[in-house]
């Protein structure tokens, strides 16, 4: 699953930018597509704060408050290819620069044919990824008839449980076959085993609560903290 998040100043912008989307997506791939598309800002605020799995962003400069929201989005959303949106009457030095860093440039007004070979330019870019071996920081999820990009940054903890193995970020689970043991091998150093059943993202370790058997993560969520693991993660939070 592909997710596509668009912010648009205007409803007829935002469904030309879907339609060409939609075209493109069908052209240079065969993944399932997910389409989140926002004329407001506040209504795409909420559905931020899920914090889902973006693959492609397409942001509209000109939208009240976008630009002061874009370089946060960009710093969390390091991975995802950005489509800056805009006009004559925003400065470039104001998204054209470090932090922000678009992979691709739309200026407006928009036109159909602009918007096609911008399109195609970024989907060739883009669908490379399909090609090659995946995203750079993130982890790939193969499946018969897609593939899903999860960026370790949001990855919480991962679970072993009815013969499967569960990512879990901070609103979504995504299960498939495979074991622990070889997601402890397939995960960055910072990713380490806290139960027989689980291994948990460091960087997402609030505390370390011994006392208990838990480890409580930045999200609000516990899990487990079993003996034999006890003191390498406490160990290894003492030294983050």
């Amino acid at each position: 699953m592909i997710t596509f998040l668009s912010l648009a100043s205007q409803k007829a912008e935002s469904e030309l930018i879907r339609t060409k989307m939609r075209e493109q997506a069908a052209k240079w791939t065969e993944e399932a597509w997910n389409y989140q598309m926002f004329e407001k800002l506040s209504n795409l605020e909420e559905y931020l704060k899920q914090d889902p799995v973006l693959d492609i962003i397409s942001w509209d400069v000109t939208v009240s408050g976008a630009i002061e929201r874009l370089k946060p989005l960009r710093k969390h959303y390091q991975q995802a290819f950005l489509l800056v949106v805009a006009d004559k009457t925003i400065s470039p030095m104001q998204y054209l620069r470090p932090g922000i860093l678009p992979s691709s440039l739309l200026l407006k007004p928009i036109q159909q044919e602009n918007l096609k070979t911008v399109m195609e330019e970024m989907m060739e870019t883009f669908s490379r990824q399909f090609e090659e071996d995946g995203i750079p920081e993130s982890f790939v999820i193969d499946t018969r008839d897609s593939k899903q990009y999860i960026p370790f940054s949001q990855i919480c903890y991962v679970e072993a449980r009815e013969k499967k193995v569960y990512i879990r970020t901070k609103r979504e689970e995504y299960g498939f076959y495979d074991t622990i043991e070889n997601m402890s091998e397939k995960l960055p150093e910072y990713f380490c085993r806290c139960h027989r059943s689980y291994i948990v993202n460091m960087k997402k370790v609030r505390a370390v609560k011994a006392s208990k058997n838990l480890l409580e993560l930045t999200e609000g969520m516990e899990i487990p903290l079993s003996r034999s693991y006890k003191q390498s993660i406490k160990e290894y939070y003492g030294n983050v």
